[in-house]
């Protein structure tokens, strides 16, 4: 029965659905989900372990070493005199647990993606093992100067890396077996998008059944992935085990819109705002789904005294620092540039800064001399422009290096969107809706969309990247540059191995 339309001062108002209905309604679907106790019990472990923030496996990590280091104690030093040169318990304790923590940020193995990915368990753990071994003997060693048992360090360590690869892959065992249903109600575009989001290593506790009209009066779409109305698939919900729905912006304003979203909640789905959830899901913003109106509700902090003061200080402090650590390695990279075809050492190009304002930016050059030859082109993975000697500076990152000037200058910040070319900038500002507002903040060497996405080399990737891009503006912070810096030293790490 439809819902009620009653008057009132303000116009048409549209009355609550029966109790009864509802309730009828919930109880088919509450039915048809909640089949078989074992499915539910790994599903439920499973959303959580899935949904688990980096704290909580950073805590898990600490507490794993502290008691290894504790038994290491109790197994191999159980009368220590007390003029020893060794480090407290405690003091042995706290310094593993904080290279542990260095190491693990910097390695990723926090990331949500390690936990989806055996090989990156094992791969990261043995990482971030051996690299908290080194940190925490240098600390011991040089800094305090004292001493630890080599058996102390073996058996802390054995701990730590037997210890947190089971969690790990106990976590990589339940979290597959979600298979959390997940049903789109909008448009096929709109589906589209997560089932690229999916291809792309998003979702991946995600089955993405299809999409479904919230009309009444839809067509019937010759589709297959189209199950028809919402209001037709209520008491059906459970043949397709859909546990998780998605409302697109257009759905959500439907008038009769509670009519389904009550009974699906009271039967346990969790409905959610397609741009709520793919912003948590993949830290993206949709860029096709949101209008004007999400820069109002966004609350961007882009003009934000206090952080634009701290954030200013941070990039004089890395860059100052950056530019003695690497000075050493200026010399070899030149002299690596000039062998390789004896064309100019550094590359200068204009790009788009904050505000829309042009700079010159700075780089190590890593393409030939007639790359481009005045007009810009797409750069991609495997360029045949690119020299010998500039893939290498590319995939460590050293190519960044003269950067560091940039930011010194007050052109750049470490952390923010990738500056790009003029000319390019004008045709993307013509073909994506919101491409100039990333300039509301200063560009970037590293940035959320460089550590989260590959090399753009097309007009599609250079969305994907906004979408990136996007995320950062609403939810930069000092944390979340922390972060940034922490994945972009694994990135550098790791391309130098």
């Amino acid at each position: 029965m439809e819902a009620p339309i009653t008057a009132s001062a303000n116009g048409p108002v549209i009355a609550a659905p029966s109790f009864g209905r509802l309730t009828r309604d919930a109880a088919v679907l509450r039915d048809a989900v909640g089949s078989g106790l074992g499915e539910r019990f790994f599903l439920a472990v499973g959303r959580a372990i899935a949904g688990l923030p980096p704290s909580t496996w950073l805590l898990v990590d600490v507490l794993i070493l502290s008691l290894g280091v504790y038994t290491a104690f109790l197994t191999v030093e159980p009368a220590a005199p007390p003029d020893t040169p060794h480090v407290a318990v405690w003091q042995a304790a706290a310094v593993f647990a904080f290279a542990a923590i260095v190491a693990s940020l910097v390695f990723g193995l926090y990331e949500r993606d390690t936990i989806m990915s055996r090989s990156r368990i094992l791969t990261r753990m043995l990482l971030s093992t051996t690299t908290t071994a080194v940190v925490a003997y240098a600390i011991i060693y040089v800094v305090m100067y004292a001493t630890v048992s080599r058996r102390v360090s073996a058996i802390a360590l054995s701990v730590f890396m037997v210890s947190g690869t089971g969690i790990r892959f106990g976590a990589w065992w339940a979290a597959h077996k979600i298979n959390r249903g997940l049903l789109v109600i909008g448009s096929r575009a709109l589906f589209d998008s997560f089932n690229q989001a999916q291809k792309d290593g998003f979702l991946h506790e995600y089955r993405l059944t299809g999409y479904a009209s919230a009309d009444r009066d839809a067509p019937t779409a010759d589709d297959p992935c189209f199950l028809g109305t919402i209001t037709d698939q209520i008491p059906h919900l459970g043949r397709h085990r859909i546990t998780d729905i998605v409302v697109g912006a257009t759905a959500a304003g439907e008038p009769r819109a509670m009519d389904w979203i009550v009974p699906c909640l009271q039967a346990g789905c969790r409905v959610t705002n397609e741009a709520i959830f793919y912003e948590k899901a993949t830290g993206q913003i949709l860029v096709d789904e949101i209008t004007s109106d999400w820069f109002l509700f966004a609350d961007l902090k882009v003009h934000c005294d206090e952080h634009a003061t701290l954030k200013r200080v941070i990039d004089l402090f890395i860059a100052g620092i950056g530019l003695c650590v690497s000075a050493p390695l200026w010399p070899f990279i030149a002299l690596g540039v000039k062998l390789c075809d004896g064309g100019p050492v550094f590359y200068s190009q204009d790009r788009v800064g904050q505000n829309g304002v042009l700079f010159k930016l700075y780089k190590f050059r890593t393409m030939r001399t007639d790359a481009e030859n005045g007009k810009s082109v797409w750069s991609s993975p495997n360029d045949t422009r690119v020299t010998r000697v500039g893939r290498w500076l590319r995939r460590t990152r050293l190519d960044e290096l003269p950067q560091l000037y940039n930011v010194l200058a007050g052109q750049m910040s470490i952390v923010g969107p990738r500056p790009e070319r003029p000319d390019i900038v004008r045709e993307l500002c013509e073909k994506l809706p919101y491409y100039a507002e990333r300039h509301l903040v200063k560009p970037g060497i590293t940035g959320w969309a460089q550590i989260s996405f590959r090399y753009g080399s097309s007009i599609e990737d250079a969305k994907r990247k906004l979408q990136f891009d996007l995320y950062y503006l609403k939810h930069m912070s000092f944390e979340l540059d922390t972060m940034i810096l922490f994945r972009t030293a694994g990135t550098f790490l790791r391309g130098a191995c």
